[in-house]
């Protein structure tokens, strides 16, 4: 009888992987279909990013309207999962009002980015908008009680579960918007995170967000073919915005362990790139007396493409730590052990920081900072006691000598305080020097 169930078992698995690839296929097929037709849409709208020379390297005016496309596919890919009957046709109708709840908030955050990529949005007025789209994402039913790590440790949100619900998916669209820099690159990253969290959901039982997992795949293949290096569009905010969203819900759902409590340690080791990069820019600029809204070129992709890789090589190592993520989050939720894909988690940022790839500047930023406090805690403040801290952020430029002309000078003169810096994306150099 044992043996009758697990063929039972094994077969509505392999019926439901066979309409995950029909679902994925009907993403990338309508993604293909609709890209040609915005390109021309937004080229006559003028919905097209122009180079400037300094933070905008490509060669062209290109196309910036991604996201009604990945919106089309993932709704085309759902539709038909909701009449494919099976696995998908029963569980897509179960959850109406939640699945309505997230279209809405989709559509509004694609609305918002095309708002936004026309140049007509101020940062607070951005993130305003995106909290009440997530208010409503929360209103139709995601929303996380309790956390897990790995097994027996449970953490009871209790009251604040909207609270971090909310500043899950605020973080996701968020860190996957500050990912999106270089052609392919956010594409491809959530490309493979959603064919993870297809997986990860089917493992854990959770059938409906792996249909949408593999719906949004399906769409960033189909998308990819066009955004590949060299782009002949970008997803833009509008697009970037919906795919950070859509992962956050995702990464959601397809964690849920019973009702309202999600094993987290899945969807963090997918989401540790784009997590890791968000991280690094907010240390670099706070630390350094900066705005955290100051655009630079010390993402993760920059400071790869700046260490003399090309375009195409940087794609290829982010979807070879990609892999590695992806691993342990699946190798996690099959044993059912999160310890799994946190190790890959912490082995992806270990081998960025050991290579002096991404992360080192920004360990050293807190380490000077640390230093410092701990200087002027234990000696205390006294007469002309001099407080100093400065660090190359990027580039190769010999800034360090004009930096001790200065402080000599300033110390000569009794001055209060100085700063130095220096932020030329243009030329790649970054610097930064406190007195």
């Amino acid at each position: 009888s044992l043996s009758f169930a697990g063929a039972v078992i094994d077969g509505i698995l392999m019926h439901f992987a066979y309409q995950l690839l029909i679902l994925f296929t009907v993403g990338c097929l309508c993604a293909i279909v609709l890209t040609p037709m915005m390109m021309r849409l937004a080229r006559r709208v003028g919905l097209v990013d122009k180079p400037d020379g300094i933070r905008k390297l490509h060669a062209r005016p290109t196309p910036v309207i991604g996201g009604p496309i990945i919106l089309g596919g993932v709704f085309c890919s759902i539709v038909v999962g909701w009449f494919l009957g099976g696995e998908t046709g029963r569980v897509l109708p179960e959850q109406y009002w939640q699945h309505l709840g997230i279209l809405l908030a989709c559509t509004m955050i694609c609305a918002l980015g095309i708002v936004d990529d026309f140049g007509r949005l101020r940062g607070r007025f951005k993130f305003l908008g995106q909290a009440i789209i997530v208010s409503i994402v929360i209103a139709s039913g995601t929303i996380v009680d309790s956390i897990t790590f790995y097994e027996g440790v449970k953490i009871e949100l209790g009251v604040f579960g909207a609270i971090f619900t909310a500043f899950w998916l605020l973080g996701a669209i968020n860190s996957l918007n500050l990912l999106d820099g270089m052609d392919g690159l956010l594409s491809t990253v959530g490309l493979m995170t959603s064919l993870a969290l297809a997986g990860v959901a089917s493992l854990n039982g959770n059938w409906a967000p792996a249909c949408v997992a593999a719906g949004l795949a399906g769409s960033l293949l189909g998308f990819l073919r066009f955004n590949f290096p060299p782009a002949k569009i970008f997803l833009g905010d509008s697009g970037s915005m919906m795919i950070g969203l859509i992962i956050g819900i995702v990464g959601i759902q397809s964690s849920l362990k019973e009702i309202a409590t999600v094993s987290l340690a899945a969807p963090l080791a997918l989401l540790i790139l784009p997590i890791f990069d968000t991280l690094a820019a907010i240390v670099r600029r706070k630390l350094t007396g900066r705005s955290i809204y100051d655009v630079d070129r010390g993402h993760l992709h920059h400071r790869m493409s700046s260490s003399g890789f090309s375009n195409l090589s940087v794609l290829g190592m982010i979807a070879c730590l990609c892999l590695v993520t992806m691993c342990g989050a699946l190798l996690a939720s099959y044993l059912k052990n999160g310890m799994w894909a946190l190790l890959s988690a912490a082995l992806v940022v270990g081998i960025l920081i050991a290579t002096k790839l991404f992360g080192r500047v920004e360990l050293n930023l807190i380490r000077k900072r640390l230093m410092n406090t701990a200087s002027y805690v234990l000696k205390g403040r006294s007469p002309g006691q001099v407080r100093e801290m400065s660090i190359q952020l990027q580039g190769s430029t010999n800034w360090q000598e004009l930096w001790n002309r200065l402080t000599a000078w300033a110390y000569e003169h009794e001055l209060v305080s100085i700063r130095l810096d220096v932020n030329a994306p243009m030329w790649h150099e970054g610097y930064h020097g406190s007195w």
